[in-house]
């Protein structure tokens, strides 16, 4: 990773001293992740691939319902694409492109009361910085399984990506906690301009915050 993520990530979390309460948390969680491909005027939607996230949490308490809660994740995105998408409809094969990422979403929270626990709701932006990607399947029969390129080249692939996430969930006093998000891409992880490609995930995740509420 870029000596420049490494130093965003710890100005991002070395802003919360300014708070009066800091919880820190881990999470993990399983997420569904496609991206839409555009090629010359043609649109293209991915089948799911399934992948994973897990990390550190850091919620900056604001007010008694209000926070901002960051994150500090490893998270692996990406998409299968059937290539009859792009021949006609006969099938020649599939590809499946995976990108592991460190993200970073910040979001700001409202706490609503609602049993013995807490729902929080959540939304903010995200960005990432992809460490590798590669692609694997089988197009007219032969294997593949090869790095992906990153460059400014057209065609290759960008290690930046941001967006947006949003998100509902359930904690309790005890400091467990369930969270469902949304979260759809806005940067063009693609280089040129011929093809664009963005992610989008859903998913959900286990965590704890630890010292509860």
């Amino acid at each position: 990773m870029k000596k420049s993520t490494v130093l965003l990530i710890g100005l991002l979390f070395s802003t919360y001293a300014v708070f009066a309460q800091v919880r820190l948390g881990l999470t993990a969680g399983f997420q569904l992740a496609s991206e839409q491909y555009k090629i010359g005027g043609l649109t293209l939607k991915t089948n799911n691939y399934p992948g994973y996230m897990g990390g550190l949490v850091v919620d900056a308490i604001m007010t008694e319902k209000l926070s901002i809660r960051s994150q500090a994740l490893y998270s692996v995105k990406g998409a299968k694409l059937d290539l009859g998408s792009l021949s006609g409809g006969l099938s020649i094969g599939s590809v499946s492109t995976i990108f592991n990422y460190i993200e970073v979403p910040v979001q700001l929270t409202y706490s609503l009361d609602a049993g013995p626990g807490w729902v929080v709701l959540g939304a903010g932006p995200y960005v990432a910085y992809a460490l590798n990607a590669k692609s694997t399947g089988t197009n007219l029969g032969q294997q593949l399984n090869e790095a992906v390129e990153f460059s400014s080249k057209d065609g290759d692939a960008k290690r930046l990506d941001y967006g947006l996430r949003l998100s509902v969930g359930y904690e309790l006093p005890s400091g467990l906690m369930v969270s469902g998000y949304y979260s759809p891409g806005l940067a063009n992880i693609v280089s040129g301009p011929s093809s664009a490609i963005k992610n989008t995930a859903m998913g959900l995740s286990l965590g704890f915050m630890f010292g509860g509420n």
